[in-house]
């Protein structure tokens, strides 16, 4: 029974989802590459990856259900949360909730995926702390420039994403000292320089022209952490919610 996820365990889950993602449009473009332009394929790759890796995981879940009677805390507003649903959540025994995941794409600033930041706190932030210091969320996203005439090669496509991403990042350290109670930590979830393509000459030596345009796309994860104490709940409601993990 698996009862916490260790920030490296997500991380390794989730490169291996979105390499199943990546590994799909490689081949339906003649291993060009491109983005993903649906958030339910790499929603359902990433599903599929911790499934496979046997953690207990459901898409589209209801947050309601994971503050539930048992986790929530004494003065959490559950009936707030009313149909907000989760992409994946990952949970112990269909009661705990282990990790909470968040997908987008079309992702080039932090305000893109800020209200999957303010929705993973704000369901953190209503759970009892022994339950809230295990959570782990994850905003993972897509980030995808597009080459053109001026920007065509290897070098000038990375550099344009380098520059998004250090916004990101910039913009994510700004939004941690802001939010009080939480860690947040930005990871690329592929290897260096994967997924950036440059424009390829077409034909043979004879007669060559320019193909299309190149691309830069690469996958990123915001992994965010309560980072309050937890309190462990005394006498005999106690020793209930740990009979149950």
């Amino acid at each position: 029974m698996i009862h916490q996820i260790t920030d490296a365990a997500l991380l390794a889950t989730l490169k291996e989802g979105v390499k199943k993602a990546t590994d799909v449009i490689a081949r339906v473009t003649d291993y060009r590459g491109g983005p993903v332009t649906t958030e339910y394929l790499l929603t359902a790759d990433i599903a599929r990856e911790l499934i496979e890796q046997d953690y207990q995981v459901k898409v589209e879940c209801l947050n309601r259900n994971l503050v539930n009677g048992m986790t929530q805390k004494a003065a959490a507003v559950r009936k707030s949360l009313g149909s907000c649903r989760t992409d994946i959540a990952v949970w112990q025994n269909e009661i705990i909730p282990l990790a909470i995941i968040e997908i987008k794409i079309g992702v080039k600033t932090l305000k893109k995926i800020a209200e999957d930041l303010e929705k993973i706190t704000g369901t953190i932030d209503m759970l009892k702390s022994q339950y809230a210091s295990r959570v782990v969320g994850a905003s993972v996203f897509q980030v995808h420039v597009e080459g053109n005439d001026k920007r065509s090669d290897v070098p000038k496509l990375t550099a344009a994403i380098e520059k998004i991403e250090k916004k990101l990042e910039t913009a994510l350290r700004d939004h941690e000292k802001a939010k009080s109670g939480f860690s947040f930590a930005m990871h690329p979830l592929q290897p260096a320089n994967a997924g950036v393509v440059g424009r390829e000459l077409e034909g043979d030596e004879d007669e060559l022209s320019w193909g299309l345009h190149g691309h830069a796309t690469r996958f990123y994860a915001v992994l965010i952490r309560s980072t309050k104490p937890a309190i462990t709940t005394p006498g005999l409601q106690g020793l209930k919610e740990r009979s149950q993990e």
